[in-house]
């Protein structure tokens, strides 16, 4: 039975620094130092091989853990985001994977309904996009289709036209009306809004930017 050698705390992290194992084999393991304390071990310690891939399983899945929080920490993500950056980017096994989001949704840091929610309301209010562009894009992040649905069913491509063009309506005024169209047109059209909804939305802003203006003039 393998004999626990040496136990070295590394000087990597600022915070959570790993543990360094040697064994008397002259084999060596590093675990984090959370796991290391839990299992009380101690230099001179016997350990069996079941121990050591305990351990080890352990120490996956809470590093994995750890990654997927801070992965979190700087904007929500769908569960299909978060399992392609733990299996493909950080290489984690998709068992452990699979354990670290099941605990994630039952703490509701993983909740694709909420995801795309938040994902079209900051797209009405920040940043207004046709309701055929986000509906792909939330698709695009693995949300499923009948979510998508769900969340997207409600949306205006008229109001949300109308939103995005307000304030480039309003650098454009003093174009003559082709120009204004051919620019705001183009604009909308890359947001994804439909011809028919752009010709309608540009129309209504031309007037909104020149009221003076009597209406033959569009």
């Amino acid at each position: 039975m393998p004999e626990i050698k040496r136990i070295r705390v590394l000087r990597r992290g600022r915070i959570k620094r790993p543990v360094e194992i040697l064994m008397d084999d002259g084999s060596m393991f590093i675990i984090n130092r959370e796991i290391a304390s839990g299992a009380a071990l101690h230099e001179g310690d016997d350990i069996t091989q079941e121990q050591l891939d305990r351990l080890i399983k352990e120490d996956r899945y809470k590093t994995c853990y750890d990654l997927a929080l801070y992965y979190l920490s700087y904007r929500p993500r769908s569960e299909a985001e978060l399992r392609n950056h733990l299996v493909i980017k950080r290489k984690f096994n998709t068992d452990i994977v699979k354990d670290v989001i099941q605990k994630l949704k039952e703490l509701k840091l993983i909740d694709d309904l909420a995801f795309a929610e938040l994902w079209r309301d900051d797209r009405i209010r920040y940043k207004p996009k046709s309701r055929l562009m986000i509906k792909r894009e939330l698709m695009q992040k693995g949300v499923d289709a009948e979510t998508v649905e769900r969340i997207t069913s409600g949306l205006d491509d008229e109001d949300s036209a109308y939103n995005a063009g307000l304030k480039k309506a309003r650098l454009l005024k003093s174009l003559e009306w082709k120009e204004f169209y051919k620019r705001l047109a183009g604009y909308l059209g890359r947001r994804g809004y439909s011809s028919e909804v752009t010709n309608s939305v540009v129309r209504r802003l031309w007037q909104y930017a020149n009221p003076s203006l009597p209406g033959d003039k569009v």
